[in-house]
């Protein structure tokens, strides 16, 4: 068959196409992450405290004029207790002190709030049996008992608190019959509910900031330095090894911290680091093992790895930085960007640093410092899928800036941008809320309101909680995940579940969401961005099941039941 001419513009046409390809190709190999750079999103939150119902405030003893014993504290836990599909929230209390003086009909508790779904919350404290006077730090939720209600454990200067759910709104203490009570003479921070063993029950981690000597009393502990008070680093007091309790499966505990390794020792001492804050659970090599990373109020953090036989080896600061780990949650932290759209995601790798200074070796825009003595936390703020950082910025010390000029006690809490390969601090509103300072501690994130984003939950310490209202604008693809596991611990802690769109595949571990004295819901957020759709989610269970689940719909909150 004959064809016709051709045409003379093809011989030149031809040839810009390719080279147009060509170019377009090497464009999009050298700079992958443009699109990403140019526009940072406003961080658009709005203080819905009072609308909320929220009234609680912290108590740390400065009431009268006094000087605060400790300016730790402040903690706040976002779960559903009653398990309506709404995130309810538990504040943690401090308490008058043995020696001091308080103001008449002083009387502070720790509080607990009932979510009636579009984020106002009622006051249940009294009625759920929660109503501790406590020197309390901060709380740990987990079902220990795979009844598939949530418990909670409470830490504190002195006694901490075991609480079971009732399944009726209530709660009753079972901290003697369950073995976990502790030395009376203990301060105890940061506590994890993890299966550490495989048995798929759920054991307990508890972090000791200090103890005092049994032949003294906590006020002298206080004052034996002889130099005045020192927040930071009191005198008086010694160092004590984290605690770790294997759950028997019957309703009792025992300690087993020896036993697996969990002993963190100072090189220089031979005794057991001090000022620990919280515990961290995180896969820092990609193995699909949950590891530990504990954090201190000064000197480096220390990351154990999990050996797979129930116990932990501890790694070399040195060699995790070779292996260009990544994120903190405590204080002055260095963060990388997290690339979070792929099963091989820096978001497996953690590090962080307690030291002035901290941060890369080598200076790296990828990384981010957050200068803070406070709490902070990674979340989508943007649904994009990546990760933000929402840091509170709150320091420990109450006269810093006595030593360092322009370091506050009080800081207003900043937002920072994951572009993918650096962050970038999103804009705030001149009118934001986020531009007035507090002394942040515990920071939480869940979705009070149900519409799909991630509102913000800050304790302050010695002052009033703030709710934030995440005012992402409409129209942004999510899908929200719940686990239940049958073979694997109830809330599915330690699966791994991958969200696969036309475009990425976004990966998340199914870990406790612990930071300093703060955890958020259980609930997994994937943010889908411009994806209008999912082709299949795939989870992979610690049992060792693999299940999928073939085009979901999306914008709605899915429940996944392990096969």
């Amino acid at each position: 068959m004959s064809r016709g001419p051709v045409s003379p513009l093809l011989a030149v046409l031809a040839p810009l196409v390719v080279a147009a390809i060509v170019l377009a190709v090497i464009f999009s190999w050298a700079f992958p992450n443009l699109a990403s750079h140019e526009v940072v999103p406003t961080a658009r939150f709005s203080d819905v405290t009072a609308e909320s119902g929220i009234q609680f405030s912290h108590y740390n003893g400065s009431e009268l004029g006094q000087e605060p014993p400790t300016t730790l504290g402040a903690g706040v836990v976002c779960w559903d207790y009653n398990r309506d599909g709404a995130p309810d929230i538990f504040f943690v209390n401090g308490a008058p002190w043995p020696w001091q003086e308080v103001a008449p009909g002083v009387r502070p508790t720790c509080s607990l709030y009932r979510n009636d779904g579009s984020g106002h919350f009622t006051d249940v404290t009294a009625e759920a049996g929660l109503n501790l006077e406590i020197a309390g730090m901060s709380a740990a939720v987990g079902d220990y008992d795979n009844d598939g209600w949530p418990d909670l454990f409470v830490t504190a200067v002195g006694r901490n608190r075991l609480f079971h759910n009732d399944r009726n709104g209530h709660f009753t203490e079972m901290t003697e019959p369950a073995g976990l009570s502790t030395d009376e003479h203990v301060w105890s921070t940061g506590a994890v509910w993890l299966d550490l063993d495989g048995d798929q029950r759920l054991d307990l981690i508890v972090c000791h900031y200090v103890r005092w000597p049994r032949e003294i009393d906590l006020e002298l502990a206080f004052k034996i330095a002889g130099v005045g008070r020192s927040y930071g680093a009191p005198a008086g007091f010694v160092s004590a090894a984290p605690s770790v309790y294997r759950n028997r499966g019957d309703g009792r505990f025992e300690e087993i911290g020896a036993a697996c390794g969990l002993r963190d020792v100072d090189p220089l001492s031979g005794l057991p680091r001090s000022q620990t804050l919280a515990v961290l659970p995180l896969d820092a090599n990609g193995d699909g093992k949950i590891d530990l990373l504990f954090i201190h109020q000064t000197g480096e953090d220390t990351l154990f790895i999990n050996q797979g036989d129930s116990t932990f080896r501890e790694s070399a600061p040195r060699a995790e930085r070779r292996e260009g780990a990544a994120a903190g949650l405590a204080a002055l932290s260095a963060v990388p960007s997290l690339r979070l759209t792929g099963p091989g995601d820096a978001y497996v790798r953690w590090r962080s640093s307690l030291t002035t200074g901290a941060g890369p070796e080598t200076p790296n825009p990828g990384y981010l410092q957050l200068n803070l003595k406070g709490g902070a936390a990674l979340f989508d703020f943007d649904l994009d899928g990546r990760l933000e950082a929402f840091a509170g910025n709150g320091r420990a010390e109450p006269d810093v800036n006595r030593f360092d000029a322009g370091r506050l006690f009080a800081q207003p809490p900043a937002v920072y941008w994951n572009r993918g390969d650096s962050w970038a601090a999103a804009p705030r509103a001149e009118d934001s809320p986020l531009r007035n300072a507090m002394v942040a501690r515990g920071i939480a994130y869940a979705d009070l309101d149900g519409d799909g984003d991630l509102d913000v939950m800050v304790a302050q310490n010695g002052g009033p909680a703030r709710v934030f209202r995440n005012d992402l604008r409409p129209g942004t693809a999510w899908l929200r995940i719940d686990l239940v596991g049958t073979k694997s611990p109830r809330d599915g802690t330690g699966a791994r579940v991958e969200v696969h769109t036309p475009r990425a595949v976004i990966t998340r571990m199914a870990l406790p969401a612990v930071s300093l004295f703060g955890q958020s819901e259980s609930t997994l957020t994937f943010g889908l961005a411009e994806d209008a759709r999912v082709r299949k989610i795939t989870v992979l269970w610690p049992s060792g099941v693999r299940q999928e689940i073939a085009s979901p719909s999306i914008n709605r909150r899915l429940v996944i039941t392990e096969p």
